[in-house]
This record gives C-alpha cells, sequence and structure tokens, in this order.
C-alpha cells in the first residue's frame, strides 16, 4: 500500500492510539480471537500473536478478567483478588524453570500439604512473596500450607499464574544450571529472582520474616557471603546521590562496583572484601539493567560468584574491579555496557 507521507503518518498514529489502549485492543483481539488464529486462546499465544507487554497487560487485569471483559461475562469473583493479581506480573518476568513448573503444579495438586511437602522451605517461601508479595500476618497466614490454601481459595488467580507460567517457560532460551557453593541453596545460574526470592533460598527469610533490608548489599555472617543486588541504570527518583554508586559491566566476565558510601578499605568489611579468599568469604552477585518494568520492579539475574579481585582504589566507597566465575549473559552485558 503507498501512502503520501501525511496520509501515513496519522495511519500509524492512529494505530499507535488503538494499541495504546488496551481496554478497547485486548478485548476486541479476544473476540476476534477464533476467526483469526489458528491456536487456541491460551495467555502465551495471546501474547505471542498481539506482541504487547505480558507486565503491561497484567497490571491492568488480569487474564480472567480480560476474558471475562471481552465475552461480557460476569468478572471473576475471587475473594482476593486485588491483593493476589500483584502476583501475575511478577511472575511474567521468572524464568527459574522449577519455580514455574511449581506454580503450574500448584493450580493442579490435590492437596495444599503435598505442595508444601514436595516443593520444600525455601522453594514455598520464595512462592509465598511472589504470591503475596508481604510477609505473611499482613495478608492473614501464619505458614506455607496456609499461605498455599489461601491462594487456591482464588482459583482464576491460580489458574492465570499456571497459564503464565507457562507461558514464561516456553519462552525463555537462556540455558540456567545449578552451581556450585559452599553451601546449599537452589538458585539457577542466570535465572530471574526477586529479592524476595534470593532471601528466601539464602535462608534469610520465613512466611513471618521478611529478612534482611539494604541498599543493594546484604551480609550473611553465618554463611560468610555478601549479597550483591545491582542496578545498572539508576534513576534520580529511585537512588539518592549517595547511592548513585558506579557499577557497570567492563566485560562479560568482568565488573566494576562500588562498596557502600561508608565503607573503607581498612574496615572490617573492607578487609572481607579484599581479603575474600583467606578469610573465605563467598562474593554474589545479582544484576538487573532497571528497577522498574511498565511500572512492575524488576527482578535481579544471578549472575553467579566472583572467582578473583583484581583490582581496587579509594575509600567510602571502595571502586573494584571483580573478576566472575561465570560469562554473563550476551544480552544483559550489551544492554548494561551502554549504560
Amino acid at each position: 500500500i503507498q501512502l503520501e507521507r501525511v496520509a501515513r503518518e496519522r495511519v500509524l498514529a492512529k494505530i499507535k492510539e488503538v494499541l495504546g489502549n488496551l481496554k478497547q485492543f485486548i478485548p476486541e483481539a479476544i473476540q476476534s480471537w477464533e476467526s483469526e488464529q489458528s491456536k487456541p486462546l491460551t495467555f502465551g499465544n495471546f501474547i505471542e500473536a498481539t506482541d504487547l507487554s505480558a507486565v503491561e497487560v497484567l497490571s491492568k487485569k488480569t487474564w480472567s478478567e480480560w476474558k471475562a471483559l471481552a465475552y461480557k461475562t460476569a468478572p471473576p469473583s475471587d475473594p482476593d483478588i486485588k491483593t493476589a493479581r500483584k502476583a501475575l506480573p511478577r511472575i511474567a518476568l521468572r524464568n527459574d524453570p522449577d519455580l514455574l513448573k511449581d506454580f503450574q503444579r500448584l493450580d493442579k495438586d490435590s492437596t495444599v500439604e503435598e505442595a508444601t511437602q514436595t516443593y520444600g522451605q525455601a522453594q514455598t517461601t520464595a512462592m509465598h512473596y511472589i504470591m503475596w508479595g508481604q510477609k505473611g500476618e499482613n495478608v492473614g497466614v501464619d505458614s506455607a500450607e496456609s499461605s498455599f490454601a489461601k491462594w487456591k481459595l482464588n482459583p482464576t488467580i491460580a489458574a492465570d499464574a499456571a497459564e503464565v507460567a507457562a507461558w514464561c517457560t516456553s519462552k525463555h532460551t537462556t540455558t540456567l544450571h545449578d552451581i556450585q557453593l559452599p553451601y546449599a541453596c537452589n538458585l539457577k545460574l542466570h535465572a530471574h529472582y526477586g529479592s524476595g526470592e534470593i532471601k528466601a533460598a539464602l535462608g534469610l527469610s520465613s512466611i513471618n520474616k521478611t529478612g534482611p533490608t539494604g541498599q543493594g548489599v546484604i551480609h550473611i555472617e553465618k554463611l560468610k557471603t555478601y549479597v550483591h543486588l545491582v542496578t545498572f541504570r539508576k534513576d534520580e527518583r529511585d537512588f539518592s546521590p549517595s547511592t548513585q554508586y558506579r557499577d557497570y559491566p567492563i566485560s562479560r566476565t568482568k565488573i566494576h562496583w562500588e562498596s557502600q558510601s561508608t565503607i573503607s578499605q581498612s574496615s572490617n568489611t573492607g578487609q572481607n572484601y579484599l581479603n575474600f579468599k583467606e578469610r573465605g568469604y563467598t562474593i554474589l552477585f545479582f544484576a538487573r539493567l532497571d528497577k522498574k518494568q511498565d511500572g512492575e520492579t524488576c527482578p535481579f539475574q544471578f549472575l553467579g560468584s566472583a572467582k578473583d579481585l583484581l583490582n581496587y582504589e579509594g575509600n567510602r566507597p571502595i571502586s573494584m574491579t571483580w573478576e566472575l566465575e561465570y560469562a554473563t549473559p550476551a544480552e544483559l552485558f550489551e544492554l548494561a555496557r551502554s549504560v
């Protein structure tokens, strides 16, 4: 189709306007699905066909709510839909195959007891924080069993979560695998995790306790481990001048990182870093490009442990160059190096 410039710009502007109005576009796309698509209507097939942002779609309504709106049926009546719906965009940003599989199984497991016994404490705690986003007492539960039972009382949410998890499982191509740490840990190299899942995996949280908070560093003294949660692209609205650390990848195996602004080389923390091998410390890195994606908090990608401290300089903060045990995924490196 040949269009003169002004007409083309108007047509493109109109298309963008329609696509931008999700409340109109999504129901129309669902209504016309059977006549235009050969695949069954699932969340995954819908996202692939429309090329919409899964996080943006799920931040507006649940998948079941969108279908009810399109078909003009009664909306879902799940008792905790306002709180539980927030789990769906979180799941859409995850890629740990075990975690995704467990959300699919949770929709089908016959009893809560079977689920909690099968998944294990670290995994059930991680799933709790994805499901509810806060400690148990704030949502009226006090154990993994009661958390899962509450989840299963919201059948459309549980079913939507299973569909979203199935789509995430199918679309991620990054190879994930277990790595050896000095202690038991179910985190997978290059998988994406929120801080709640990271703390659960390292034994720092429970259903009733959210675990430590901090400015991007968690010191686990009993495990002799420093956990670094790095955001490469720091927005001034989210980071104060004192936390605008210069963290960036130098190569796929080297990362420049700055300590907290109160740390000097002579301090105990500084010495733990500078002599981490001699003191038996494990240095873990988790990184993300941005803090938010379509309004949802981005998870961190697990980069594994540091192999060597190549150089360091300065005080408060200390600037360090670390060599990683494993190469950073090419996609994250290419995006982060341009920040």
